[in-house]
Formats: C-alpha cells, structure tokens, sequence
C-alpha cells in the first residue's frame, strides 16, 4: 500500500538507493522505500533538503508538502512532463465551450451535494435535514445559476458540527477541514498535472491569482471526505492540528470510497476521476466524467 507521512522531526532528508533517508540529530536515520511513497508532508522549518532528494521524488511520482508556521499546509512540489499529450489535453482544455463546462460543474456539485447528505447520514443527522440535501442535489442546474452548493452549504455545516459553526472562523474544527482540504487539493493536482492538464484553467473556479482552478474545481465531490472524518472525531476538538489529528488527515488518501460502481480508495478514485475528465473532454460528452460517492457507516 502506497503511504502518505508527514516528516516532524529530523535534520535532514536525503535519498541513498531509492530510499528516503531520514537523518536526525543524534545520526540516528530513518529509511523509507521511495516507490511506496504517495505522499510527503514536510512539517519542520529547519529539516534540509537535497536537490538530488526532490529529483527523486519527482521522479517516483510523489508529491510533496511544505508547511507554515502555523503548521499548515502552504507549498506543494509535483512532478512535471509525466504525460506525452500534454499540447493535446491543453488544446482540449481551451476548446471547452461554456455548455460544457457548466454540464460539468453541474455533475461536480450534485456529487459534492450527495456526498455532503451522506455524511449527515451518518452522524444520525436529521433526516429530513439529508432528505433535502438529496432534493438540492436533484436541483442543481448547469452552472448552478441557482446556488444550490451554497444553500446546502449552510444547512450542512450547521447540522455537522452544531448551530454555532461558522464556517472560516479561526478555531479547531475549521483548521482541521482546512488543513484535510489541502491534502485533498494536493493530491487532485497532482493527477491533473501528471495527465497533462493545466491547473490555471479551471471549469468554474477562474480567478486570475490562482494557480490551481481546475483542483479545486475536482476536489470539492471529496470535500466531504474530510468532513466525514472531522465530524466523526469531536473528541479531537479541543486538541485541533496535533501530530495525531495531521496523520489521520494526511491518511485520508486510504479511506474507501465508491466510483464507478467499485469500492476503492481515496487517491485511485481521483485518479480514476481525472482519467474520465479526459475521455469527457476528448468525446465532449459530459456525461463521461466518474465522480466519487461516500460509504455509508450504518445501514
């Protein structure tokens, strides 16, 4: 099974026969296979890094985080020219006409949509609360010109962590989504960029400061993934972003999920669903895109 860890501790990380070779201060070091890794999260200002040790992660298709002060994610390295039809995804990219996309994000937010009732469903949330998320979900229409993610979004995170969640508000459970998120983002660029797309041009999200559109276009049906887990662990709360909480997190990447009617894991399901993106553009059918679907906990 591939693996996804998070480096806290150490002073330097390098690469010695395709092992990533943790060094810590006493000399003591820590060797992990590089071509098990999927995921690595650097969560320590003062590590070093060798050049050779990132050319090598590139090379075994493994994407890398850096975090801030505040431990958050805040960078992420991936590896380029990992597809031979990048000119041809990208002309495809360009020609999508608005028709097209606004099919698309449709598709996104009904999953996005249906996902999020299925997580209330199982915190033995209301269920009239599920039954009309299901509703909105049937609702959205291309584009979503009637806002129905933004409707739900409000009765969702009221009735997943209480009536006094605000969602972006500077407390614990809103750093545990963010940072959860970020991974997501992270992973769902990754397979964008490794398939040839350009992150910049997204499908909904356009904003000219942002680098990555197209991801957060595609990570928003495993936004409730993150959610899922959050909301499954109030009894983390009060200790927010601790090396337990940020493992778990990063640990997302193996939770089971559905698409394309097979259970699977997190990060094949996304790279299943970047794969169907480019049978959907290249036959402009929409209607080709496979989008992710929560497990349901309890009958």
């Amino acid at each position: 099974m591939w693996r996804s860890i998070i480096v806290y501790n150490g002073e330097r990380l390098s690469v010695r026969d395709d092992w990533l070779v943790v060094t810590y201060e006493d000399g003591e070091t820590k060797q992990i296979p590089m071509e098990d890794l999927y995921c690595l999260v650097i969560d320590n200002r003062s590590l070093t890094i060798t050049i050779p040790t990132l050319t090598a992660l590139a090379d075994h298709k493994v994407h890398v985080i850096v975090t801030n002060e505040q431990h958050l994610p805040t960078a992420q390295i991936y590896p380029l020219n990992t597809n031979y039809h990048c000119f041809r995804i990208l002309k495809k990219q360009l020609a999508m006409t608005d028709d097209f996309r606004g099919m698309l994000w449709q598709r996104i937010v009904r999953s996005k949509i249906l996902n999020q009732a299925i997580c209330l469903d199982n915190q033995f949330a209301d269920l009239d609360v599920v039954e009309r998320l299901r509703e909105l979900a049937d609702e959205v229409d291309p584009h979503d010109v009637g806002n129905r993610e933004g409707i739900s979004a409000k009765m969702y995170f009221r009735n997943a962590f209480g009536s006094e969640f605000i969602r972006f508000a500077d407390d614990n459970i809103n750093n545990m989504l963010n940072y959860g998120y970020a991974i997501i983002r992270s992973g769902v660029a990754k397979a964008l960029v490794s398939h040839g797309f350009n992150c910049v041009l997204g499908i909904h999200h356009i904003s000219e400061t942002n680098e990555f559109n197209l991801a957060d276009d595609f990570m928003e049906p495993f936004r409730p993934v993150v959610d899922d887990w959050v909301a499954s662990h109030d009894d983390c709360y009060e200790e927010g972003l601790s090396k337990h909480v940020k493992g778990e997190l990063v640990g997302l990447y193996n939770t089971e999920i559905w698409i394309d009617g097979k259970e699977t894991k997190v990060r094949y399901a996304i790279e299943t669903m970047i794969r169907s993106f480019v049978t959907s553009i290249e036959t402009n059918n929409p209607d080709r895109i496979l989008l992710p679907e929560l497990k349901y906990k309890h009958a």
